[in-house]
């Protein structure tokens, strides 16, 4: 089967030209033009279709500026290269049940949607893969339609005998799916009902939008990936994120988190990119295959998201996604994660996602392994390199272990002082990796080590240490990993200089290009903005590219 290439597009909240009584924020009069941008990327993605997520305007069909809104709409979107097929949105066709603005109770807004757009649920089938598209807000409706969608989407999927992708509105849950019901999944009686029709007749992903952001969710083998909005983010999740918004409008401006989608429909599997197009060169870098990153920062880290907005009455949880994006934005190959996180189903998908995705897993531990911590490697590392932190009293008993080890690949790092030179005093807080000429390397890579972790100083020419680690290593005959350190200041004083960041990071990055050997990993992703030993990395702790985040997507190879 060939490549299919579906541009995705959700919540473009059109409206009028003119001022139409709803303008509540500043930004609101740029949609129609961030939609503009939007329909220029898809049309440079040169896709073979074309999905929009719902919401294509923001007036709801009881107003009177929904017709026209209609008709910008379908001006912006008119030439894209490729077909579009839209999917109905609740600003499209009216809420879910349940709510005083229902499909039940919006008969004209169904009858513009398919008048613009055509059928509200229908399948099509493209290069050997079946795409179904699903109206959400009618699954739970007590009317005939309702009804009628759910006797075609049995039959349909019942009847398909390809690859199969699902489309709708709502996303079925958040982050659990037995979570209670809210704005922004299924109600769970529906919920639970279509969870089971899309597993039992092996559905690969369903795609939604309606949360203008990107969060990830996996059911019984099913991706649950919901997309972000051209026009502007929903405030309430930038509570996801422990520091205040960074735009001016409560959240609802984070242009960070806008963009379109590329779905590439693979031999096997399939591949997600997020362009965005605001402020970020579109497209991603062409990618080392050597280049990874330290994940200081936990994925999928969950948040209660205070009552009070468009869910008044209850909590309502989300995890943060926004690293998933960021690794794949920057064509990164390998995210280095404590061994530990495994023990989290929330990582684990998102590791294995990631690894889809062609980015592999690192993994690492403190001391000589226990028991306890290869049987959890064997069971959810899969075949992942191990690395083994260790002081230098460490060493003796690692050597040992090594020398009948059978499990996974092992390579060894070195728990460090803080400052090897000056012999300062005992520290909370090491530096990871040996130096090229440390006695314990060539002990440990005869007893077994499959490679050995070095510590590209911060203080030092990249390219030179990387240079001497490999020399080093192909002098042992092992494989060289080369942890390279962010500048920093002090225990107690924040490195905040973004120049000095970039430069490091394109000196890894070019390193990585020239020396493909080498498995070379930038520490951090993230800025580390409280506690000890502060600074900056590739994106702040708003998830705002930094300086070096916008060299290393601009980066090409080395001739």
């Amino acid at each position: 089967m060939s490549k299919l290439t579906i541009a995705l597009v959700s919540d473009t909240h059109i409206r009028p030209e003119h001022d139409d009584g709803q303008l509540a924020y500043a930004s609101d009069t740029s949609h129609n033009d961030r939609n503009r941008t939007a329909a220029a990327a898809i049309r440079a993605m040169k896709p073979d279709l074309v999905v929009h997520l719902g919401d294509v305007v923001h007036p709801i069909p009881t107003l009177a500026t929904h017709a026209d809104a209609l008709r910008v709409a379908s001006e912006i979107y008119a030439d894209l290269g490729a077909p579009m097929v839209v999917v109905p949105g609740n600003h499209d066709v009216g809420d879910k049940s349940g709510s005083g603005y229902a499909p039940e109770h919006v008969e004209q807004g169904r009858d513009a949607f398919a008048h613009t757009w055509g059928a509200p649920f229908r399948s099509l089938d493209s290069a050997g893969v079946h795409l179904v598209v699903v109206d959400g807000g009618l699954l739970g409706a007590d009317i005939e339609e309702g009804a009628r969608q759910w006797n075609w989407l049995e039959a349909d999927l019942r009847s398909n005998r390809e690859r199969c992708f699902v489309f709708m509105h709502y996303p079925p849950f958040l982050t659990d799916p037995d979570e209670d019901d809210h704005y922004d999944n299924l109600e769970t009686g529906v919920r639970a009902r279509l969870l089971a029709l899309l597993v039992d007749n092996g559905v690969e992903a369903v795609f939604s939008g309606h949360v203008h952001r990107f969060f990830l969710n996996r059911f019984e083998g099913v991706d649950l990936v919901s997309l972000p909005s051209v026009a502007f983010t929903r405030p309430e999740y930038s509570a996801l994120r422990s520091t205040p918004p960074v735009d001016a409008e409560n959240g609802r401006d984070d242009v960070e988190h806008l963009g379109v989608s590329k779905l590439t429909v693979l031999e096997t599997g399939y591949a997600l990119e997020v362009v965005r197009p605001f402020g970020l060169a579109p497209g991603p870098p062409a990618p080392s295959k050597q280049l990874g990153v330290w994940l200081r920062h936990r994925l999928g880290r969950r948040s209660e998201l205070p009552y009070g907005d468009l869910d008044a009455l209850d909590r309502k949880v989300a995890r943060d996604e926004a690293a998933l994006l960021q690794v794949l934005d920057l064509g990164l190959s390998r995210v280095r994660v404590p061994l530990s996180d495994l023990r989290d189903d929330d990582v684990r998908l998102r590791l294995e996602w990631l690894s889809r995705h062609g980015v592999e897993s690192h993994f690492f531990s403190g001391g000589p392994p226990t028991p306890a911590q290869r049987e959890l490697h064997e069971r959810h590392g899969g075949d992942a390199l191990w690395e083994v932190v260790v002081g230098d009293s460490q060493v003796g008993e690692l050597a040992e272990l090594l020398t009948h080890w059978d499990g996974p690949r092992l390579i060894v790092g070195r728990l460090g002082k803080t400052d090897e030179n000056t012999g300062a005093y005992f520290s909370h807080f090491p530096r990871e990796g040996f130096h090229p000429s440390h006695p314990a390397i060539e002990p440990l890579t005869r007893a077994g080590a499959h490679g050995i972790a070095f510590r590209i100083a911060a203080e030092g020419p990249v390219d030179e240490q990387i240079g001497e680690a490999l020399a080093r290593a192909g002098q042992l005959g092992v494989e060289a990993t080369c942890h390279v350190e962010l500048p920093f200041r002090t225990e107690a004083l924040a490195q905040t200089d973004d120049t000095l960041v970039e430069r490091k990071v394109v000196a890894a990055a070019r390193a990585a290009q020239i020396h493909p050997e080498a498995r070379v990993f930038i520490d951090m992703l993230a800025d580390k903005d409280r506690g000890y030993w502060c600074r900056h990395g590739l994106v702040d702790v708003a998830d705002c590219p930094r300086a070096a985040y916008r060299a290393l997507k601009s980066m090409r190879p080395t001739r």
